[in-house]
């Protein structure tokens, strides 16, 4: 038995008060504004498996949005039930069992209930941003019982996901002369958009990591999106509030760090496998070095999966989020003062770093690494800001990925050397102790061949 299940949360809603009763909260003006705007663009998507229903959550927010959902979708019956307001799975899974194979169910409810769900469908909690919908294909004799079809926000609309370049500069080309608009809310601007558009990449991202957390690849992709997520908001630091600027990049920053020692293994495992022609004995599939750092990395990657289930880390997601939604309206430039901020700004970045490259220490880590971060951030603007500025800054994109990969090398060598040092503090056999920094050395010297090349 299967069908198709939507998770759809609440808008954005009044804010929770001591005194006030939080089943009658109200979806806000702006609340009501968003998901007018974004759910028309998204009903095709939600009725065409046919015969739609909508169960809500009886709390006020959620039946005014789920109002919104049945207006768009042209579904008559809206049926309240209260294991949306309380995330009693068991009583959801009862009456899921009740429908009929083919079903295709709109639920509309709250976090952290929404996030939840998402584990018991595909094995993985996805944070919900307010308006947030995500459409799942089930099959409850299967084990998960769901796969994650699509999964859109206000912001993100599936017309804007499949925009091309083109779309996207006439999209910025269409709001030349509005200067004198006078300041705007910086939630409904092309920048806000492209914002959300990377929150909605971490969040894939996320769920694809849980899903996957053996493959290296799903926890380096989760860390780009984050780190692309920053720089997009680094770049207007200047233009909004601080304190919600500071707020949002030390949250988002926490959350990319919890995955950096995992990268660092993944890393430095690759390497060692790259290796093994030169140190067949010593870097064995099954041999002590491998065996050592896989078990590393299984504790490591333990240590993450605690965070994830006790709902920690999902929660740090959704704080960032909404950190990130605070200073998206602390901005007070509309599309045209954007675009002119946004080239300055730009241009600024490249002769700064570009200053910065022929003053660099290449011998030094931390010059190269600070250096390496700027190139990034450089040019994921220069991709990600596109559809403000117009098109993409082909050049400066072509640059910084030289600049991040030569220095990639460099940085990853020291990285990987100090690394296996610390390895060998940490182990009390001899023969791995003189394995590790055997190899360690090898990355030293690799580097200083590389340097000095450099400097011939």
């Amino acid at each position: 038995m299967g069908g198709q299940l939507i998770l759809i949360r609440h808008g954005i809603a009044e804010e929770r008060t001591p005194e006030g009763d939080d089943f009658y909260r109200k979806l806000t003006e702006a609340g009501v504004e968003e998901m007018t705007a974004f759910l028309p663009d998204i009903a095709p998507l939600l009725t065409e498996a046919g015969n739609l229903k909508i169960w809500t959550s009886p709390l006020v927010r959620a039946r005014q949005t789920a109002e919104l959902v049945a207006e768009a979708a042209a579904v008559e019956v809206i049926q309240p039930q209260e294991f949306l307001a309380t995330g009693d799975y068991a009583a959801f899974r009862e009456a899921l069992e009740l429908e009929e194979d083919g079903f295709n169910l709109a639920l509309v409810g709250h976090e952290p209930y929404m996030s939840n769900w998402t584990k018991e469908f595909i094995g993985a909690a996805i944070p919900f941003k307010k308006g947030a919908v995500a459409y799942f294909t089930i099959d409850l004799n299967a084990d998960p019982i769901g796969k994650l079809e699509w999964l859109l926000a206000p912001g993100e609309s599936a017309k804007r996901k499949h925009e091309d370049a083109a779309d996207k500069k006439h999209a910025a080309d269409k709001h030349e002369g509005t200067a004198d608009c006078g300041p705007c809310d910086g939630e409904g601007t092309l920048y806000a958009g492209i914002i959300n558009e990377q929150i909605v990449g971490v969040q894939h991202a996320y769920a694809a990591y849980q899903q996957d957390p053996v493959e290296p690849e799903s926890a380096h992709a989760l860390r780009v999106a984050i780190r692309q997520l920053r720089a997009l908001l680094n770049f207007n630091k200047a233009n909004g509030e601080e304190k919600y600027y500071r707020e949002a990049g030390e949250d988002w920053r926490d959350i990319a760090t919890t995955f950096g020692y995992l990268r660092e293994l993944d890393v430095l495992m690759e390497e060692c496998r790259e290796l093994r022609g030169l140190y067949p004995d010593m870097l064995a599939e099954d041999g002590q070095v491998m065996t050592w750092l896989m078990e590393e990395r299984q504790a490591e990657q333990d240590s993450i999966h605690e965070l994830i289930t006790s709902g920690a880390l999902t929660e740090r997601i959704l704080d960032a989020e909404a950190a990130t939604v605070q200073f998206l309206k602390s901005i007070s430039l509309d599309d045209e003062q954007q675009k002119k901020a946004t080239i300055k700004k730009l241009e600024k970045m490249k002769k700064r770093l570009m200053r910065k490259w022929e003053e660099v220490d290449f011998s030094n880590h931390e010059e190269t690494h600070s250096l390496r971060i700027n190139a990034k951030k450089l040019r994921y603007a220069a991709t990600y800001l596109a559809p403000i500025i117009g098109e993409k800054d082909k050049t400066v994109i072509k640059e910084m990925k030289k600049v991040q990969t030569g220095l990639g090398t460099l940085c990853d060598l020291d990285i990987n050397g100090h690394l296996l040092l610390e390895m060998a503090d940490k182990t009390d056999d001899p023969e791995l102790q003189n394995h590790f920094r055997k190899l360690s050395e090898h990355q030293f010297q690799r580097r200083e061949a590389i340097l000095n090349d450099e400097a011939d």
